[in-house]
């Protein structure tokens, strides 16, 4: 579900097909999808429901063979598949699994797998079909969950085969313990606490920031979070002071099962990649600095000598970079890199070292994922264009870019060229979800291999499609926009802005987000395209563009964006300006909080597990050395407090008009804390509010909290915007 300033949360699925080019592949389309339908025919179609949409499923981890042939790829909770990349192939499962990586010779296949939290490694032989246990990691292997700059929860996951296939590297956590040793005599020891009674917890300028809430919380969220069996565990609590976790490499012989570990310092190493001569492996290290609450904004490549462990600095200086790849020649190193919390380019370096060049600073957009040709002299890139995500080929050399695969409105996630030169990627638009596709060279007709949502084909779905408007800045908009099932032009319809912002064209089937359902309730639903001064570190557009949401005056801004494009459904006659309303997850609930204090044309608001707004000193002054809220602000708050009193919204409670429904989980941290502060204040005022506070629930509900929140959502929405009279 990506939000990156939100806990990473990614809301992809799937693809429509039709917008492929060229026409022949259309033609391909419509018969697999006419065959997986057959019987489907034979049912009426029936309005979407919140259970429908319990159905979906997605794809992740996709990674083709060496020679092309096979793709293997991960659905649901860890299911892992493999399937021929000729049509008409079959998909097979393997059991349960997650992050694949084929042996350079296509033999093997390792992945991630285990029960009871005992996350290990292993390795499939596709012969014999036999898998075997190839890591003993006391815990389990659990590297940093921060090492996710880029958003994608398996990034810190990242592992790497040998060249010649007998080993792996990866990064776990163990114990630091090179820090000064236990002394009552000295008041700033970086120590674990005793337990004694009577004895404080001692914080100083070099303790752990770890340690600063330990113990206080006991609701989850406000903990260093883990990995559990290959996903994020965020609802964890702080109770614990003992020696603070760093990431290491380590090397695992798949043949004696013997795991080495590489490197032993407080580096915090991640992203492992194995050079084509096996003698060095290239990573990211953040030198020492805690990632925790996002970051420092600096880590950097390093080159480490397998037989000494000895590490050389290949970049230098400030900024993001992660995620090296060596060039198959072995001449070069790529990266995804850029300052933090700001667009990401694809960085080139020589194997030896030297100044990086940006490859893709030409686009002029954030890069999502990149993956090196066959060939090493082009790098083929997924970018955000606004509602839309092209893939591309640049060349080394000339930086030249040239479109793979049509830029028409569509999400293109989980990219991967094989050395066969083939391409796979998951799509996603406006009608239909889950579709892997393979092109076996550049230039060819694309395959739809597999679809994993055959249902939609019986679901009554809303229209969907991209609105393009001018705001008051004059600056060129556009957003999605998704009509109510049956939709008849010329007739007005209640409307839901729905204010998460850089929403792509994708299937609408994620619960915690406007979608389908309400199009099968009669609303039209619309996303805006909005800029807010907590989501410019959320690319969408250029630089220029996204920056202009930054500080107070992104307040503005925001309200133009979203105001401006109400304005032009208004104008067509889509939308009745007497029922609208507004709803808001995550970043999209900060935007709901701003918005209500500013404007009163919305009947209702609905805002969940809202992203910074309420209190924008909170996040600074709660966690230690967090650069997060002075970068988005552009300043400290000694240096400039009325900047952080224009941002927050307690500081504005006595504007809203508005009626609002709150929804937020017990374990979600400050998120949680800020959603009280606005309840609260609104109740102090007597305004109309009601907080919903959903028990061993994190950010995103789960299970029967995520049904009775929709079932009352949906009702209050009903109540404020729905008149018999239209």
């Amino acid at each position: 579900m990506l939000t990156l300033a939100c806990r990473g949360i990614l809301f992809f699925t799937a693809a429509k097909m039709s917008r492929f080019r060229p026409p022949e592949f259309r033609w391909s389309v419509v018969l697999f999808l006419g065959c997986l339908a057959a019987g489907a025919a034979e049912h009426p179609k029936h309005l979407v429901s919140l259970d429908d949409l319990a159905t979906l499923r997605s794809a992740e981890d996709l990674r083709l063979s060496p020679n092309g042939d096979s793709l293997a790829y991960v659905t649901g909770d860890g299911d892992l598949w493999t399937v021929g990349t000729r049509p008409g192939s079959i998909p097979e499962s393997l059991g349960k699994g997650v992050l694949p990586r084929w042996s350079p010779d296509g033999k093997h296949l390792a992945y991630y797998a285990g029960e009871s939290r005992q996350f290990q490694l292993w390795i499939r032989d596709m012969d014999s079909a036999v898998a075997e246990q190839v890591t003993s990691t006391e815990g389990g292997i659990n590297p940093d969950p921060y090492t996710r700059l880029s958003g994608w929860t398996r990034d810190p996951l990242v592992y790497s085969w040998s060249p010649d296939g007998s080993r792996l590297v990866f990064a776990s956590r163990v114990e630091w313990k090179g820090i000064r040793s236990p002394s009552t005599a000295e008041p700033d020891s970086q120590t674990p606490a005793s337990g004694i009674r009577g004895t404080p917890l001692v914080l100083t300028s070099t303790t752990p920031p770890e340690w600063t809430l330990s113990g206080i919380f006991q609701a989850g969220g406000f903990g260093v979070p883990k990995f559990v069996n290959g996903a994020i565990e965020w609802s964890t609590h702080a109770t614990s002071t003992a020696f603070p976790l760093v990431s290491q490499l380590f090397t695992v012989d798949v043949r004696t099962k013997i795991t080495t570990q590489l490197t032993n310092d407080d580096g915090i190493y991640f992203n492992p990649d194995w050079s084509p001569d096996g003698r060095t492996i290239v990573c990211a290290l953040s030198e020492g600095r805690s990632l925790l609450g996002n970051g420092s904004g600096t880590t950097n490549i390093y080159a480490v000598d397998v037989a000494t462990g000895k590490k050389t600095a290949l970049t230098h200086g400030s900024g993001d970079k992660r995620l090296p790849a060596w060039s198959a020649d072995g001449n070069w190193i790529a990266y995804l890199g850029g300052k933090h919390f700001d667009i990401q380019s694809v960085f080139a370096i020589s194997g030896l070292g030297g100044t990086p060049r940006n490859v893709t600073d030409a686009l002029k957009r954030n890069v999502l994922s990149f993956q090196w040709n066959v060939g090493s002299k082009s790098i083929v890139v997924v970018y955000q264009d606004g509602v839309s995500w092209p893939i591309a080929r640049i060349d080394l050399q000339t930086r030249r870019s040239h479109m793979i695969v049509s830029a028409e409105p569509a999400t293109r996630t989980y990219l991967h060229v094989s050395p066969s030169g083939a391409f796979t990627w998951q799509q996603s638009d406006s009608s239909a979800g889950g579709v892997l596709c393979v092109m076996h060279r550049e230039g060819d007709a694309p395959i739809l291999l597999v679809g994993l949502n055959p249902q939609i084909k019986n679901w009554e779905l809303g229209q969907q499609e991209v609105v393009r408007w001018k705001n008051s800045r004059g600056e060129a908009k556009e957003g999605i926009l998704l009509k109510p099932v049956g939709y008849k032009r010329g007739r007005r319809y209640p409307l839901i802005v729905d204010a998460y912002p850089g929403q792509p064209n994708s299937f609408k089937g994620y619960a915690m987000t406007g979608n389908q359902t309400w199009a099968s309730r009669g609303y039209a639903v619309f996303w805006p395209e909005a800029r807010a001064p907590h989501t410019w570190i959320n690319p969408f557009k250029s630089r220029a563009f996204d920056l202009a949401g930054k500080g107070p005056s992104g307040l503005y801004v925001m309200v133009d964006d979203v105001l401006s494009g109400v304005r032009t459904l208004v104008q067509r006659g889509i939308v009745d300006p007497q029922r609208m309303g507004l709803y808001g997850f995550s970043n999209g609930g900060g935007i709901v909080n701003q918005l209500v204090t500013r404007t009163s044309v919305f009947k209702c608001a609905v805002s969940v597990a809202a992203a910074t707004s309420v209190d924008w000193s909170d996040a600074f002054f709660l966690h230690t050395m967090n650069p997060m809220l002075p970068i988005m602000v552009g300043s400290l708050p000694w240096q400039d407090p009325d900047a952080y009193i224009r941002l927050s919204v307690i500081y504005h409670l006595d504007r809203i008009r508005t009626p609002i429904l709150l929804a937020d989980g017990d374990n979600d941290g400050d998120f949680l804390l800020n959603s009280i502060k606005m309840y609260n204040g609104l109740r102090f005022l007597g305004k109309n509010v009601v907080f919903l506070r959903y028990p061993d629930q994190g950010h995103e509900f789960e299970g029967a909290a995520i049904t009775d929140f929709w079932q009352r959502a949906s009702s209050f929405f009903d109540r404020h915007l729905k008149d018999d009279s239209h």
